[in-house]
This record gives structure tokens, C-alpha cells and sequence, in this order.
């Protein structure tokens, strides 16, 4: 275990003199008094605090800011380009697919048109 020596210098200065047992502190303390002249000394065990460190994650919500654009509204075809097919379109919907879009996402992003109501 360690021992601390805090002690006030003749001049009034602050001092502190770490020791490791307290025979070590009590002769300091001698020397103090008998050499310095100092008066008052006091002597400090110290002992070490068992300590954890983990790490912590904060989540925190950013303010809006009302001056960013917002993304475009998907705009819905109207039914006469729906009613011709073009000749270079690429079906990519699968059988059996809901949404029959590519990769199985219907018209408002939703996968396989399943709360996808229009």
C-alpha cells in the first residue's frame, strides 16, 4: 500500500512526497520538522480503486434543418403510357411476383406490393 506526505512549505507552498509504507512517510515527516520547519504535515494512505471501462454508444437525433430540399414525390404514369408497352422495356418481375417490378419493388418502393396501395 502507498502513503502520501501533503505538507505546506515554509514559504507556503504546497508539497506532496508519495512513500511506499509508512515507516518511509513517518521519517519525511521527521525530516519536515527537523530540517524544513515545517509544522504541519499530514499522511495520506492511498489505496487503489478497482476501476471498469466500457464502452458506451449515445444515439442522438440530429435537428431538422428546414432549408434542406426534400427528395421528389414519385409521380404515378399516366394510363396511356401504360396501356402501350415499349418495344426496348425489360420485364425483370418474376412469375408469381406481386409487384412485378424489377427486383420485386412495386411503384412506391414497397417489395413485392404487399402494402402497397395506390
Amino acid at each position: 500500500m502507498s502513503f502520501l506526505v501533503n505538507f505546506r512549505s515554509a514559504e507556503g507552498k504546497p508539497g506532496y512526497h508519495p512513500t511506499e509504507s509508512l515507516e518511509e512517510a513517518v521519517r519525511f515527516v521527521e525530516h519536515l520538522r527537523n530540517q524544513e520547519h515545517v509544522m504541519d504535515a499530514r499522511v495520506w494512505r492511498l489505496h487503489e480503486v478497482p476501476l471498469e471501462v466500457k464502452t458506451y454508444y449515445k444515439v442522438e437525433v440530429l435537428p431538422v434543418d428546414p432549408s434542406t430540399p426534400k427528395p421528389p414525390a414519385a409521380v404515378a404514369p399516366r394510363p396511356e403510357e401504360d396501356a402501350a408497352p415499349k418495344p426496348d422495356a425489360v420485364l425483370a418481375g418474376a412469375p408469381g411476383d406481386a409487384a412485378g417490378g424489377p427486383g420485386g419493388v412495386g411503384p412506391n418502393g414497397a417489395r413485392f406490393g404487399r402494402f402497397n396501395r395506390t
